[in-house]
């Protein structure tokens, strides 16, 4: 019985510190050092320069951050600097008029059991300690990493950089490896221009409708995109609610245990793009460019990101942590390992990243009693959000590119008209509705 299907899961924004720190103690490894800060919070700290006032790490039950914390490039190196010591540092200067409490949710994290359904799993499964961003910066060149094991070069979010570079999804289909892209409301990986073909890309409930079906019908590599817009998306990036995430997670995880044929060949991964701007206590090692190209920033490419959260799911891993050093190209890596597709072809990072493939055990353990289901937790009722973040303006920027490009005038004049209603919740269904049209368009030509 082979390990057959691979299933990613990425959310927004957010560090190990913050989501993971408090189950775990401090793993001090001169060489490579890990965990996270359960029975030691008050050993990490920051400063902030403006008031004098010392940050020191306690837990919290916020649910919903006010405002998005700063996470470009230079908002990251700031961060990280000296011993990662410039997180406060870096919000109080996007936010000079923020109040004390938001300052402390910069190097806040959940105590052990305030994440019910993340922190099971990980408690059950298998935790990555090491597990970093893929550059430290913001959401799509962390995501173009897993989708292609480089950002081209380009280290912000603008919607008209030209990310022609092979991907993933090329390589699998090229050689006749099923996958499909599972998406709550927008796909983030249509800033690619190789981006996946429309009859690969379906929305999140047909994952749930292809878990019921039979484990050969399932495909080897799937990719699912939380929702993004909308009164209740299902992100985690601030400031949506923790716990809508919380759902999603058990949401996916149960559908997969729910079918026991699925689930014994199959291995689910959840983790995050990028910290988000929340502290975590281990600074980002060095790394390899994955190609010559740059964007003029002077980023070389030569450092990770910020360390985030990373949960093997699958009975063919025992529970623990492992503590080598991993990036999202080491995923890309393993898929295509596990693929028969070799490592080359996705630029130097892939080619150098390690894996975890020789954590995998020689047959699947026994799970009939490892936590069979969990329980869905309930989120914070819809609300409306009163500006959109810096994520959902690249995203509807580049539903805006797409729009350009369907060929009939009668949908896409409407589409691209500067509507009076210019409120979040307008521009957010409009970036859908977007969204929805290209896929449609490129579908009947």
């Amino acid at each position: 019985m082979p390990l057959d299907h691979i299933i990613v899961l990425m959310l927004e924004n957010n560090s190990f510190d913050r989501m993971l720190g408090g189950l775990f103690p401090p793993r001090p490894d001169q060489v490579n050092p890990g965990g996270g800060v359960k029975g030691a919070p008050k050993q990490y700290s920051n400063v902030d320069q403006s008031t004098g006032k010392t940050y020191t790490m306690v837990t919290t039950t916020a649910r919903e951050m006010p405002e998005d914390p700063g996470h470009d490039l230079t908002d990251v190196l700031q961060q990280i600097s000296n011993n990662c010591s410039g997180f406060v540092n870096n919000y109080v200067s996007k936010y000079p008029n923020s109040p004390a409490t938001e300052r402390q949710e910069i190097i806040s994290f959940y105590a052990d059991g305030a994440l019910p359904v993340l922190h099971d799993l990980a408690k059950n499964f298998t935790v990555c300690d090491r597990w970093f961003s893929s550059m430290p910066g913001p959401t799509w060149p962390n995501r173009l990493f897993l989708y292609s094991g480089t950002s081209w070069g380009f280290t912000d979010m603008n919607a008209l950089h030209y990310w022609d570079q092979p991907t993933l999804f090329d390589l699998l289909s090229n050689n006749g490896i099923p996958w499909k892209l599972y998406y709550g409301d927008i796909s983030s990986t249509y800033i690619l221009v190789n981006h996946p073909d429309p009859t690969d890309t379906f929305p999140l409930r047909y994952f749930y409708q292809d878990a019921k079906g039979p484990e050969a019908n399932f495909p080897k590599f799937c990719l699912i995109e939380p929702g993004y817009f909308g009164k209740t998306p299902s992100d985690q990036h601030p400031p949506h609610d923790v716990f809508r995430g919380e759902a999603l997670i058990a949401e996916v995880y149960n559908a997969l245990r729910a079918n026991d044929a699925l689930w014994q060949r199959s291995l689910l991964v959840v983790t995050y793009d990028e910290h988000g701007g929340f502290y975590d206590h281990i600074e980002p090692p060095a790394s390899i460019a994955p190609d010559a190209k740059r964007d003029g920033s002077g980023f070389n490419f030569d450092q990770y990101g910020v360390r985030v959260p990373a949960v093997l799911i699958s009975p063919w891993l025992d529970a623990g942590v492992i503590t080598d050093t991993f990036d999202h190209t080491s995923l890309v890596k393993f898929v295509l390992e596990r693929s028969g597709l070799g490592s080359n072809g996705l630029g130097a990072r892939v080619s150098a990243a390690t894996t975890f493939q020789s954590h995998l055990l020689q047959a699947p353990r026994d799970t009939s009693n490892v936590l069979p289901s969990v329980p869905v937790p309930n989120f914070f009722p819809p609300q409306d959000q009163p500006t959109l973040t810096d994520h959902q303006i690249a995203l509807a920027d580049m539903t805006r590119v797409l729009a350009s490009q369907i060929k009939n005038p009668s949908v896409s004049v409407p589409l691209l008209r500067r509507s009076p209603d210019q409120s979040p919740e307008h521009e957010a269904q409009l970036a859908v509705d977007r969204f929805e049209a290209y896929l449609l368009d490129q579908a009947k030509s």
